[in-house]
């Protein structure tokens, strides 16, 4: 598995973490930290799609 590969399912992770602490805050009623990991949650996600994008259309490097 390619470092790319690896690194994109840790930023999954996060962005499933991003969406509990996002619900967690809305349920104590911090509205301010509700806001906040939500823009965090939706720009990751957003850099997940990019980054899927690239390395499942790169062209893998040929090997011998």
């Amino acid at each position: 598995m390619r470092l790319s590969k690896i690194i994109f399912v840790i930023s999954i992770m996060a962005s499933f973490l991003m969406l509990v602490a996002s619900v967690i805050a809305f349920v104590i009623h911090d509205i301010g930290y509700f806001w906040v990991m939500f823009a965090l949650m939706v720009i990751s996600i957003l850099q997940n799609i990019s980054v899927y994008k690239h390395i499942y259309t790169s062209e893998e490097p040929a090997k011998s």
